[in-house]
């Protein structure tokens, strides 16, 4: 060969180089295609009640937790509880007197009300996943969704579907920072401010 010309390309790399690609595209589809959803509803549950936006009624949660704060916006209910990542707030939004969103976070703003927390803790049933657990102990049938750079205030969105709704882990650096059940039968409720 002369000083300018390269050798040719070595057959067995240019094919180990084909598999690779191919493998990785299968992967890539593979990861597209959302989990089977789960057999059952998830339920926000503690041992006062379970909160499920396929069956809860607002009668059953005001008999159970008492009359709620209004709080974040209009039509949202929120108890505030003691929970292992500390004082959380449990927001509820019903539609036609049916649970139809419920969720659990720290209050992030300044101007969220001083609201006692009950000695209470809510979780995932199942998997008994808390706010404050790392979202890598999510169960099987959580995907992740990818979330553009500089939107919104969770890097990390996992989601599972389940019978008449949906079941959402959001985060930031693999932590947990809120649970959201949305129910599928109804259009979303406003999202909350905090």
């Amino acid at each position: 060969m002369s000083g300018g010309e390269r050798p040719p390309p070595d057959f067995a790399m240019a094919r180990a180089v084909e598999i690779l690609a191919e493998l990785y595209e299968r992967q890539r589809r593979k990861a597209d295609v959302p989990p089977p959803p789960l057999d059952k509803p998830v339920v926000l549950f503690s041992e006062a009640i379970a909160l499920d936006v396929t069956t809860t009624t607002r009668g059953d949660v005001e008999k159970a937790l008492g009359v709620a704060f209004m709080y974040p916006a209009s039509g949202w209910h929120t108890y505030c509880v003691r929970g292992a990542a500390g004082r959380l707030f449990v927001s509820l939004y019903y539609s036609k007197g049916a649970l139809i969103s419920a969720e659990m976070y720290e209050p992030r703003l300044e101007r969220a009300p001083a609201l006692v927390a009950r000695d209470m803790n809510f979780r995932f049933v199942p998997s008994e996943t808390s706010v404050g657990m790392q979202i890598a102990t999510l169960p099987d049938g959580y995907r992740r969704i990818p979330t553009p750079d500089g939107l919104g205030i969770y890097a990390d969105i996992c989601e599972a579907r389940f019978p008449g709704g949906a079941a959402y882990a959001m985060g930031n650096k693999g932590m947990i920072e809120r649970l959201a059940l949305y129910a599928l039968r109804e259009s979303a409720p406003p999202a909350p401010l905090s």
